[in-house]
């Protein structure tokens, strides 16, 4: 997650839509929901068809005997088995580039697919290829498409904040790995919702309209439009802080545009 974080004392209106990073997740995502089923209630049938296709993902590198290190972010599942997220997940902190990696992506029923890089762009995108078993051709069949953003268009942008994700019951849990040689199994959470307007169609920054300043994890998470078409994944975020309390007033997401994304054919191998 990039950040870009500047320091003013100006101060927002009681009946702002969106909530500071410093309070409950779970207040945020629930400001969300509240909002699309205020304003775009035909959304909700969307929601449920997309969340299946939604998934963490993890970048292990700098791997040893004793340790591994991690960045996390989230990625959306397109047909072929390919997974769109952000290349910054992919690249930052590595301190030795030429040694060994791995993407284990995990869905929202708890169920982990290693993957591999297929393609790169220039801006900060990559997709990713699933390894599926032939009982798993399912995943290939993903409904998920690309549209192109417009302007003032409402957009859902959808994330696992900090290694985090909602129940079942609507409550923010803990993401845990599981443990199968002891019959634990992987955690089974969604992604949280923050809804927004698109401001600039090519460089695409997006205003919140509800949910929370994103953080770490978030990053690679797929901007949806109402029709539940992909229009960008989520690269940085800007944010308006006091100086004097470093509470966060104000805050855009910024997003690479499904414009300048370029998909691989569906059994792309390399890079």
């Amino acid at each position: 997650m990039i950040i870009t974080l500047v320091a003013t004392s100006l101060s927002t209106g009681k009946d702002a839509w969106f909530v500071d990073s410093t309070l409950v997740y779970e207040r945020g995502n629930q400001l969300s929901q509240q909002y699309l089923a205020k304003n775009a209630p035909s959304f909700s049938k969307q929601h449920e068809q997309i969340l299946p296709w939604i998934v963490r993902v993890e970048f292990q590198h700098d791997i040893t005997e004793e340790s591994v290190t991690s960045n996390h972010g989230t990625g959306v599942i397109l047909k072929g088995g390919l997974v769109l997220t952000a290349k910054h997940v992919m690249t930052e902190h590595i301190k030795d580039p030429s040694a060994e990696t791995r993407i284990f992506l995990t869905t929202v029923d708890g169920r982990v697919f290693p993957a591999s890089v297929v393609k790169s762009g220039k801006k900060d995108w990559v997709v990713l290829k699933m390894e599926i078993a032939p009982e798993q051709e399912a995943m290939l069949n993903s409904p998920i498409k690309i549209a192109k953003p417009a302007a003032k268009e409402t957009c859902v942008f959808l994330g696992y904040p900090a290694r985090l994700g909602i129940d079942k019951q609507g409550k923010v849990q803990a993401f845990h790995k599981g443990d199968l040689k002891n019959n634990i199994p992987v955690s089974q959470l969604n992604p949280m919702v923050v809804v927004g307007a698109v401001t600039d169609t090519e460089a695409l920054y997006i205003n919140p309209l509800a949910g929370f300043p994103p953080v770490g994890g978030m990053s690679g998470g797929p901007v949806f439009n109402l029709k539940g078409e992909v229009i960008a994944v989520q690269k940085a975020i800007t944010k308006t802080a006091d100086d004097a309390t470093g509470k966060v007033l104000s805050y855009r997401i910024d997003a690479t545009s499904s414009s300048d994304i370029t998909l691989p054919t569906p059994n792309a191998s390399t890079k």
